[in-house]
């Protein structure tokens, strides 16, 4: 369970400001709004779920810190990780009338989460931050808008990779997807970014068994592409890993160089 509220922290805030203002320029009081939403982090210990299977309407979440994601599991205890989720991702912000019972979320590692009503309230037009130009969203309201447009995004990313990729490609795109994510909330030094979760976990999400998950990080590490150290990981050759993925970026910034 949650543990006891945490004090502000700027680098966490600004995780969660720069996601949400890299969808959309945000006005002063936008911004206030977010680092009121996030000045009291909750600690989070991995595996702890965060939204429960076929739950209906989960409360609003921020991930200011660690690593999450939503997944399915199977009855005889096989997953599969349909999304990773990063630092600055929100939870349960889906304006549907009927959301979808897709599986639940859970960490994959210690983080810290903030309750986000408040921006809930903004995305269904509560309030001074939800705005519109010429019948436009604007702000926080077009912010919210394009980061559940992302989550779409990186869906069709996973269908690619699990229907058409091989174990090679899939583990190349799925790396240049996190590197992509983790520089716009300025999580990545000279194509080097946190990479904190098991093989085990990376198995689940690309649809691979274990032993053949280690056979590729082996090989991409043997052809030069990748550089793997304790819970960090370096991308030695970005726009070889383009070509070998087919990769197409969000950010015209990101791709191929970095």
């Amino acid at each position: 369970m949650p543990g006891e509220p945490l004090a502000h922290t700027p680098a966490a805030t600004d995780a969660v400001l720069r996601r949400l203002s890299g969808y959309a320029p945000l006005a002063a009081d936008e911004a206030a709004l977010l680092r009121q939403v996030t000045a009291r982090p909750v600690p989070v210990p991995a595996r702890t779920e965060l939204v429960r299977d076929g739950e209906a309407a989960p409360r609003p979440q921020v991930l200011l810190e660690g690593w999450a994601c939503r997944q399915r599991l199977l009855a005889d205890g096989r997953r599969q990780i349909v999304v990773v989720l990063l630092p600055g991702d929100l939870i349960g912000l889906d304006q549907r009338r009927r959301p979808l019972p897709f599986g639940s979320i859970a960490t994959l590692t210690p983080a810290r989460i903030c309750e986000a009503g408040a921006l809930r309230e903004a995305a269904a037009g509560g309030g001074q931050t939800c705005g519109k130009e010429a019948g436009k969203e604007v702000g926080l309201a077009a912010a919210l808008r394009q980061a559940r447009e992302m989550e779409e995004i990186w869906l069709i990313n996973q269908v690619v990779r699990l229907g058409r990729q091989t174990a090679y490609e899939r583990v190349a795109h799925f790396l240049l997807e996190l590197r992509e994510r983790l520089a716009a909330v300025d999580q990545v030094h000279e194509n080097r970014f946190s990479f904190p979760i098991t093989q085990e976990v990376l198995a689940d999400a690309l649809g691979l068994s274990v032993v053949h998950m280690n056979r590729t990080m082996q090989q991409l590490r043997r052809d030069g592409l990748v550089e793997q150290r304790a819970t960090a990981i370096t991308l030695r050759d970005v726009p070889a890993l383009v070509s070998i993925a087919d990769y197409t970026g969000t950010h015209d910034t990101d791709i191929p160089g970095g």
